[in-house]
């Protein structure tokens, strides 16, 4: 598994945004809270209707266990996005790359972009594909990986994570991976105790910064 590095400014840019986004969609959205799982479809109306993000997606007929890339987003001339998901999927990954491309939107600036979608690919792909594979990835693969802690972060929060992992039992990844609709394998990755300590370092950080 490649090891991939972010800047310091990067990963506190995206778990800021992603509480920022959090807390306009029980706001806009939830308001009491008390739900477990966080609609997807209705992230996509907050980024429409609240963030002025105009967003169409698109399947693509493409057999999903025939590719690890199930999903993709295209900026557009007119400042439109096209978000492409590949058809077949299971729920739990619809949702969760659906929300991983919508947080892409929600990042995107041109310093974050890679116009050569084919490099782009093949990069990522190898640095997830080679055995102890260390690198510096361009800053567009690194914001793909940050894409993905915000999707996780957004759909199953770090402070639910930490109730569960401080709760006493063993975790029960498929369980927790139904009752937030969630692919087990990202849940196993979120609540690794590597995972836990370096996010909670950040987003004690930030909220810190926040209230000062």
């Amino acid at each position: 598994m490649a090891i991939i590095h972010f800047r310091e400014d990067d990963i506190t840019t995206c778990l800021r945004r992603t509480m920022e986004v959090s807390e306009l969609y029980e706001m806009y959205v939830r308001g009491d809270g008390r739900a477990t799982r966080r609609s997807v479809d209705d992230l996509l109306w907050l980024c429409e209707q609240h963030l002025q993000k105009k967003i169409s997606i698109q399947y693509v007929s493409i057999p999903e266990d025939g590719t690890s890339i199930k999903a993709g987003f295209l900026a557009l001339a007119d400042g439109a996005y096209l978000i492409g998901l590949v058809e077949g999927m299971t729920d739990e990954d619809e949702r969760f790359v659906l929300c991983k491309e919508l947080f892409h939107v929600m990042f995107d600036h041109e310093g974050i972009r890679n116009i050569d979608l084919a490099t782009h690919l093949a990069e990522y792909a190898s640095l997830f594909q080679t055995p102890d594979c260390e690198g510096e990835p361009q800053c567009s693969v690194a914001w793909e990986n940050l894409a993905e802690i915000a999707a996780m972060e957004f759909l199953f929060p770090y402070d639910q994570r930490l109730a569960h992992v401080n709760g006493g039992t063993t975790l029960d990844f498929g369980r927790l991976a139904t009752r937030y609709g969630i692919p087990r394998y990202y849940v196993e990755i979120a609540c690794s105790p590597g995972n836990m300590q370096f996010l909670g370092r950040v987003i004690d950080r930030i909220r810190k910064s926040m209230a000062a």
